[in-house]
């Protein structure tokens, strides 16, 4: 017997149950990565917040997806919980899927022409703006992800650069950057609480877990607490 079989036969299955389970448990921490980063913040631990702070979005992307596997599983189908696994292993994939804010910079011409056309009301090209703005959203999105993954480990660990033959440390990462980050994250996580509101697996999910579903109000009054003594 191979092992490919062997290992089939020993994988578990996972139902809707379980997928909401694990969906619950994934917000669950990723507001907790987030008020850790913010705690860091407040201590002007930059690198330490700001790797956190990514960890939460990366959070923030597995009950993204583990939300999609559940809408997308019928009552009494199951998943392979090997293949399931293996699906929620990819950082960047997650990352991806926890990013809804994508800072798309407008160019001096773009931004002084939409300015220009609010002040007259011209909807037309108000419209063809924006809609330029969020076809370049999509294309910059997979490579805002991959570039933070990469920000993230240098965050992490002291390395160093190929191309430059410089050693990068986690210091250099700048209050600045986690501030950023931790606040858009927090929005981010905030915008997913409250779209679980009312929503009835969701709630089922944090019964069996014993847990109480996260609270967006509280949730982001300690983050900006938090951030509000770091940039004391």
């Amino acid at each position: 017997m191979s092992l490919n079989i062997v290992r089939h036969l020993v994988t578990a299955p996972v139902d809707r149950d379980s997928i909401a389970l694990g969906a619950c448990y994934a917000i669950d921490h990723a507001q907790t990565l987030l008020e850790d980063a913010a705690a860091l913040y407040s201590h002007k631990c930059a690198s330490g917040a700001f790797h956190l702070a990514v960890m939460a979005r990366e959070e923030l992307g597995r009950f993204n997806l583990l939300a999609d596997r559940y809408h997308k599983l019928s009552a009494g189908e199951f998943l392979d919980a090997e293949e399931l696994a293996q699906s929620l292993q990819p950082h960047k994939v997650k990352l991806l899927a926890g990013q809804s804010t994508v800072p798309v910079p407008m160019t001096t011409e773009q931004l002084a022409e939409w300015s220009a056309a609010i002040r007259r009301n011209d909807e037309q090209t108000i419209s063809a703006i924006s809609k330029d703005v969020r076809l370049r959203a999509q294309k910059l999105k997979p490579h805002q992800a991959a570039e933070l993954h990469q920000r993230r480990l240098k965050a992490q660990y002291v390395d160093l650069d190929p191309q430059t033959g410089r050693w990068s440390q986690p210091s250099s990462v700048s209050m600045l950057d986690a501030s950023t980050l931790i606040r858009t994250v927090v929005a981010e996580i905030s915008n997913a609480l409250i779209g679980s509101q009312g929503v009835a697996w969701i709630h089922s999910g944090f019964q069996v877990a014993g847990m109480s579903p996260p609270q967006m109000g509280p949730f982001t009054h300690r983050i900006y607490g938090h951030l509000g003594a770091g940039d004391a």
